[in-house]
Protein backbone atom coordinates (compact mmCIF):
# COMPACT_ATOMS: atom_id res chain seq x y z
CA UNK A 1 0.00 0.00 0.00
CA UNK A 2 3.12 2.41 -0.83
CA UNK A 3 0.75 5.26 -2.28
CA UNK A 4 -1.74 5.51 1.41
CA UNK A 5 -1.20 7.90 3.49
CA UNK A 6 -2.98 8.45 6.74
CA UNK A 7 -3.78 11.49 8.75
CA UNK A 8 -4.89 10.75 12.05
CA UNK A 9 -3.05 12.99 14.09
CA UNK A 10 -4.07 16.88 14.75
CA UNK A 11 -4.08 19.49 11.65
CA UNK A 12 -3.69 22.74 11.74
CA UNK A 13 -6.42 24.69 10.41
CA UNK A 14 -5.57 27.27 8.08
CA UNK A 15 -6.22 30.62 9.11
CA UNK A 16 -7.34 29.97 12.87
CA UNK A 17 -5.48 30.10 16.43
CA UNK A 18 -5.67 26.28 16.71
CA UNK A 19 -5.71 22.92 15.30
CA UNK A 20 -8.61 20.14 15.53
CA UNK A 21 -7.86 16.40 16.65
CA UNK A 22 -9.53 13.12 14.84
CA UNK A 23 -12.73 13.69 17.55
CA UNK A 24 -13.18 17.08 16.51
CA UNK A 25 -12.00 18.45 19.80
CA UNK A 26 -10.10 21.73 19.31
CA UNK A 27 -6.16 22.80 21.05
CA UNK A 28 -3.70 25.28 20.89
CA UNK A 29 -0.60 24.26 18.91
CA UNK A 30 1.37 25.25 22.02
CA UNK A 31 -0.95 22.61 24.12
CA UNK A 32 -3.86 25.44 25.44
CA UNK A 33 -7.28 25.34 25.12
CA UNK A 34 -8.84 27.55 22.64
CA UNK A 35 -9.82 30.64 24.29
CA UNK A 36 -12.97 31.44 25.50
CA UNK A 37 -13.17 35.45 25.08
CA UNK A 38 -16.20 36.55 23.54
CA UNK A 39 -17.01 40.24 22.21
CA UNK A 40 -20.95 41.64 22.09
CA UNK A 41 -21.04 41.12 18.26
CA UNK A 42 -19.40 37.31 17.88
CA UNK A 43 -20.45 33.91 18.81
CA UNK A 44 -18.07 31.54 20.79
CA UNK A 45 -19.67 28.58 18.25
CA UNK A 46 -17.60 27.56 15.26
CA UNK A 47 -21.23 27.26 13.74
CA UNK A 48 -23.72 29.35 14.33
CA UNK A 49 -27.82 27.69 15.08
CA UNK A 50 -30.56 29.47 12.92
CA UNK A 51 -33.00 28.28 15.04
CA UNK A 52 -31.29 30.42 17.97
CA UNK A 53 -31.32 33.70 16.76
CA UNK A 54 -33.07 36.85 17.23
CA UNK A 55 -34.96 37.84 14.50
CA UNK A 56 -35.63 41.91 13.97
CA UNK A 57 -39.26 41.90 14.83
CA UNK A 58 -38.07 40.21 18.24
CA UNK A 59 -35.84 43.04 18.48
CA UNK A 60 -37.75 45.56 18.23
CA UNK A 61 -41.05 44.40 19.81
CA UNK A 62 -39.71 43.02 23.37
CA UNK A 63 -37.95 46.24 24.12
CA UNK A 64 -41.18 47.97 23.46
CA UNK A 65 -43.69 45.63 24.89
CA UNK A 66 -41.49 46.17 28.15
CA UNK A 67 -41.26 49.75 27.34
CA UNK A 68 -45.17 49.93 27.69
CA UNK A 69 -45.94 47.77 30.47
CA UNK A 70 -43.69 50.18 32.55
CA UNK A 71 -45.56 53.17 31.21
CA UNK A 72 -48.98 51.62 31.91
CA UNK A 73 -47.55 50.66 35.71
CA UNK A 74 -46.58 54.34 35.97
CA UNK A 75 -49.95 55.78 34.85
CA UNK A 76 -52.18 53.91 36.77
CA UNK A 77 -49.90 53.37 40.13
CA UNK A 78 -49.52 57.19 39.96
CA UNK A 79 -52.93 57.89 39.77
CA UNK A 80 -53.70 56.07 42.70
CA UNK A 81 -50.94 57.10 44.80
CA UNK A 82 -48.98 53.76 44.82
CA UNK A 83 -45.71 54.93 44.95
CA UNK A 84 -44.08 51.55 45.89
CA UNK A 85 -44.85 50.36 42.44
CA UNK A 86 -42.94 53.15 41.02
CA UNK A 87 -39.78 51.81 42.40
CA UNK A 88 -40.91 47.72 42.59
CA UNK A 89 -41.60 47.55 38.81
CA UNK A 90 -38.31 49.06 37.30
CA UNK A 91 -36.00 47.25 39.91
CA UNK A 92 -37.64 44.07 39.06
CA UNK A 93 -37.31 44.40 35.78
CA UNK A 94 -34.05 45.84 35.35
CA UNK A 95 -32.81 42.87 37.65
CA UNK A 96 -33.96 40.18 35.66
CA UNK A 97 -32.65 42.22 32.47
CA UNK A 98 -29.02 41.88 33.98
CA UNK A 99 -29.22 38.39 35.09
CA UNK A 100 -30.58 37.86 31.27
CA UNK A 101 -27.70 40.15 29.55
CA UNK A 102 -25.24 38.04 32.06
CA UNK A 103 -25.89 34.83 30.88
CA UNK A 104 -25.97 34.86 27.60
CA UNK A 105 -22.79 37.05 27.57
CA UNK A 106 -21.38 34.17 29.31
CA UNK A 107 -22.59 31.86 26.49
CA UNK A 108 -21.63 33.71 23.93
CA UNK A 109 -25.00 34.37 22.57
CA UNK A 110 -24.40 38.15 20.72
CA UNK A 111 -28.24 38.18 19.41
CA UNK A 112 -29.17 37.80 23.00
CA UNK A 113 -26.69 39.98 24.85
CA UNK A 114 -27.71 42.87 21.95
CA UNK A 115 -31.73 41.69 22.28
CA UNK A 116 -30.87 42.76 26.51
CA UNK A 117 -29.21 45.76 26.33
CA UNK A 118 -31.74 47.16 23.75
CA UNK A 119 -34.79 46.12 26.70
CA UNK A 120 -32.46 47.48 29.47
CA UNK A 121 -32.93 50.61 27.49
CA UNK A 122 -36.25 50.89 26.86
CA UNK A 123 -36.92 49.74 30.36
CA UNK A 124 -34.66 53.17 31.74
CA UNK A 125 -36.21 55.04 29.48
CA UNK A 126 -39.55 53.93 30.24
CA UNK A 127 -38.70 54.62 33.80
CA UNK A 128 -37.41 58.61 33.24
CA UNK A 129 -40.87 59.18 31.26
CA UNK A 130 -43.31 57.77 33.90
CA UNK A 131 -41.27 59.75 36.36
CA UNK A 132 -41.84 63.13 34.74
CA UNK A 133 -45.58 62.23 34.12
CA UNK A 134 -45.90 61.61 37.74
CA UNK A 135 -44.05 64.67 39.50
CA UNK A 136 -45.81 66.61 36.40
CA UNK A 137 -48.93 65.70 36.34
CA UNK A 138 -50.28 62.09 38.22
CA UNK A 139 -48.67 63.21 41.99
CA UNK A 140 -51.50 66.50 41.23
CA UNK A 141 -54.32 64.10 39.69
CA UNK A 142 -53.96 61.67 43.17
CA UNK A 143 -54.38 64.62 44.92
CA UNK A 144 -57.11 66.30 43.80
CA UNK A 145 -59.05 63.05 43.58
CA UNK A 146 -58.71 62.23 47.03
CA UNK A 147 -60.84 65.21 48.13
CA UNK A 148 -64.64 66.31 47.30
CA UNK A 149 -66.22 68.66 44.83
CA UNK A 150 -68.98 71.55 45.43
CA UNK A 151 -70.34 73.10 42.85
CA UNK A 152 -72.14 76.12 43.12
CA UNK A 153 -70.49 77.18 46.39
CA UNK A 154 -71.38 80.85 47.96
CA UNK A 155 -68.46 82.87 49.61
CA UNK A 156 -70.33 83.27 52.58
CA UNK A 157 -70.56 79.68 52.89
CA UNK A 158 -69.33 77.76 56.12
CA UNK A 159 -65.77 76.59 54.79
CA UNK A 160 -66.56 73.42 57.87
CA UNK A 161 -69.10 72.30 55.04
CA UNK A 162 -66.49 71.84 52.55
CA UNK A 163 -63.92 71.11 54.42
CA UNK A 164 -63.08 67.98 52.47
CA UNK A 165 -62.44 69.61 49.04
CA UNK A 166 -60.33 69.82 46.73
CA UNK A 167 -62.25 71.12 44.00
CA UNK A 168 -65.16 73.90 44.37
CA UNK A 169 -66.81 75.82 41.42
CA UNK A 170 -68.67 78.82 43.02
CA UNK A 171 -71.83 80.61 42.07
CA UNK A 172 -71.59 82.71 38.55
CA UNK A 173 -71.15 85.82 41.28
CA UNK A 174 -67.99 85.35 42.99
CA UNK A 175 -64.96 86.73 42.05
CA UNK A 176 -61.96 87.80 43.39
CA UNK A 177 -61.38 90.88 44.45
CA UNK A 178 -58.42 92.17 43.28
CA UNK A 179 -58.34 95.54 44.56
CA UNK A 180 -58.01 94.21 48.09
CA UNK A 181 -54.82 92.39 47.50
CA UNK A 182 -52.22 92.27 50.17
CA UNK A 183 -48.66 90.87 49.45
CA UNK A 184 -46.44 89.91 52.70
CA UNK A 185 -42.55 89.35 51.74
CA UNK A 186 -40.57 87.07 53.57
CA UNK A 187 -37.87 89.39 54.36
CA UNK A 188 -35.40 86.46 56.00
CA UNK A 189 -35.51 84.43 53.36
CA UNK A 190 -32.89 84.78 50.24
CA UNK A 191 -35.15 84.92 47.48
CA UNK A 192 -37.58 87.24 49.28
CA UNK A 193 -41.06 85.59 48.18
CA UNK A 194 -44.39 87.64 48.09
CA UNK A 195 -46.71 85.12 49.67
CA UNK A 196 -49.96 87.03 47.58
CA UNK A 197 -53.71 86.71 49.39
CA UNK A 198 -56.76 88.32 47.63
CA UNK A 199 -60.43 87.76 49.06
CA UNK A 200 -63.51 85.73 47.61
CA UNK A 201 -66.49 87.66 47.40
CA UNK A 202 -70.02 87.90 45.98
CA UNK A 203 -69.13 91.31 44.26
CA UNK A 204 -71.47 93.57 46.71
CA UNK A 205 -69.26 95.96 48.16
CA UNK A 206 -70.59 95.61 52.10
CA UNK A 207 -69.36 91.84 51.66
CA UNK A 208 -66.55 91.65 54.43
CA UNK A 209 -66.12 88.63 56.25
CA UNK A 210 -63.87 86.67 54.31
CA UNK A 211 -63.19 82.63 54.74
CA UNK A 212 -61.96 81.83 51.21
CA UNK A 213 -58.84 83.57 49.59
CA UNK A 214 -56.81 83.39 46.11
CA UNK A 215 -53.33 83.05 46.95
CA UNK A 216 -50.02 82.27 45.47
CA UNK A 217 -46.20 83.08 45.69
CA UNK A 218 -44.41 85.79 43.42
CA UNK A 219 -47.87 86.37 42.13
CA UNK A 220 -48.40 90.59 43.06
CA UNK A 221 -46.26 92.84 44.32
CA UNK A 222 -45.71 96.67 44.93
CA UNK A 223 -46.46 97.85 41.18
CA UNK A 224 -47.74 94.36 40.25
CA UNK A 225 -51.46 93.68 40.21
CA UNK A 226 -52.64 90.48 41.47
CA UNK A 227 -52.22 87.97 39.22
CA UNK A 228 -52.16 84.45 41.16
CA UNK A 229 -53.58 81.80 39.00
CA UNK A 230 -56.63 82.83 37.01
CA UNK A 231 -57.78 85.79 38.60
CA UNK A 232 -57.48 88.68 36.16
CA UNK A 233 -60.23 86.28 34.18
CA UNK A 234 -64.16 87.36 34.41
CA UNK A 235 -64.73 84.41 33.18
CA UNK A 236 -62.97 82.27 35.67
CA UNK A 237 -65.77 80.71 39.08
CA UNK A 238 -63.78 78.27 40.19
CA UNK A 239 -60.82 77.02 42.48
CA UNK A 240 -58.67 74.06 43.75
CA UNK A 241 -57.48 73.49 46.78
CA UNK A 242 -53.90 75.20 47.52
CA UNK A 243 -50.90 72.14 47.01
CA UNK A 244 -50.24 71.38 50.91
CA UNK A 245 -46.48 72.15 49.19
CA UNK A 246 -47.22 75.70 49.71
CA UNK A 247 -49.12 75.04 53.18
CA UNK A 248 -46.39 73.09 54.87
CA UNK A 249 -45.07 75.30 57.93
CA UNK A 250 -42.45 76.91 56.37
CA UNK A 251 -45.71 78.59 54.22
CA UNK A 252 -48.33 78.21 56.15
CA UNK A 253 -47.23 81.56 58.47
CA UNK A 254 -46.25 83.95 56.25
CA UNK A 255 -49.91 83.25 54.65
CA UNK A 256 -51.58 83.87 57.58
CA UNK A 257 -49.72 87.38 57.74
CA UNK A 258 -50.96 88.23 54.52
CA UNK A 259 -54.16 87.56 55.46
CA UNK A 260 -54.34 89.99 58.67
CA UNK A 261 -52.50 92.47 56.60
CA UNK A 262 -55.31 92.68 54.31
CA UNK A 263 -57.96 92.52 57.30
CA UNK A 264 -56.08 95.40 58.46
CA UNK A 265 -55.67 97.53 55.64
CA UNK A 266 -59.21 96.99 54.09
CA UNK A 267 -61.27 96.49 56.78
CA UNK A 268 -62.06 92.58 56.54
CA UNK A 269 -63.54 90.16 58.91
CA UNK A 270 -62.02 86.85 59.59
CA UNK A 271 -64.47 83.93 59.21
CA UNK A 272 -64.50 80.59 61.56
CA UNK A 273 -61.53 79.34 59.65
CA UNK A 274 -60.36 79.93 55.91
CA UNK A 275 -59.13 77.97 53.01
CA UNK A 276 -56.58 78.85 50.17
CA UNK A 277 -57.26 78.31 47.18
CA UNK A 278 -55.60 78.46 43.29
CA UNK A 279 -58.12 80.69 41.94
CA UNK A 280 -59.28 78.43 38.34
CA UNK A 281 -61.12 79.44 35.32
CA UNK A 282 -62.40 75.49 35.01
CA UNK A 283 -61.29 73.28 37.72
CA UNK A 284 -62.77 69.98 36.22
CA UNK A 285 -61.87 71.01 33.35
CA UNK A 286 -57.92 71.65 34.67
CA UNK A 287 -58.23 67.60 36.57
CA UNK A 288 -59.54 66.01 33.38
CA UNK A 289 -56.25 67.41 31.57
CA UNK A 290 -54.15 66.07 34.11
CA UNK A 291 -55.01 62.66 33.41
CA UNK A 292 -55.24 63.60 29.02
CA UNK A 293 -51.75 64.83 28.76
CA UNK A 294 -50.56 62.52 31.53
CA UNK A 295 -51.66 59.22 29.06
CA UNK A 296 -51.37 60.96 25.83
CA UNK A 297 -47.65 61.90 26.28
CA UNK A 298 -46.94 58.27 27.22
CA UNK A 299 -48.74 56.97 23.97
CA UNK A 300 -47.04 59.45 21.91
CA UNK A 301 -43.74 58.51 23.49
CA UNK A 302 -44.54 54.98 23.10
CA UNK A 303 -45.41 55.27 19.30
CA UNK A 304 -42.03 57.52 18.61
CA UNK A 305 -39.85 54.71 20.81
CA UNK A 306 -40.95 52.11 18.28
CA UNK A 307 -40.09 53.99 15.19
CA UNK A 308 -36.52 54.83 16.35
CA UNK A 309 -36.32 50.93 17.88
CA UNK A 310 -37.49 49.47 14.41
CA UNK A 311 -35.07 52.24 12.43
CA UNK A 312 -32.08 50.76 15.35
CA UNK A 313 -32.81 47.06 14.78
CA UNK A 314 -32.92 47.42 10.77
CA UNK A 315 -28.84 48.58 10.96
CA UNK A 316 -27.93 46.08 13.87
CA UNK A 317 -29.39 43.09 12.42
CA UNK A 318 -27.58 42.88 9.53
CA UNK A 319 -24.02 43.82 11.89
CA UNK A 320 -24.89 40.69 13.80
CA UNK A 321 -25.50 37.91 10.52
CA UNK A 322 -22.02 39.81 9.43
CA UNK A 323 -20.68 38.64 12.69
CA UNK A 324 -22.07 35.20 12.26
Amino acid sequence: MGNQTFNDGPRQQKGKGYAYNPDGSAYNPDGRPPSTDKSLLRRGDEEYDLTNKVTMSELVLVPWVLLVLVLVCYLFAGVNGQIFILWLIPLVLLSLIAAFIRYNYQQGNSDEVVLGFMTLAAVVISTAIGVFCNLAMLEELHRLNQGASYFNVLPGQEVASVADGTSFVFHNSTSVNRAHFFGYIDAGSPNRPIYCVAPVTNGEQNFKRIQYWAAGINCCGKKKPFTCGAAEKRSAHGALLLNPDLQGSTHQDFFAKAITGAQDKYGLVAGNSHLLLDWKEDPMKYTSELWYHSWFTMVVFAVVYLAISGMAAFMIVPMLKAED
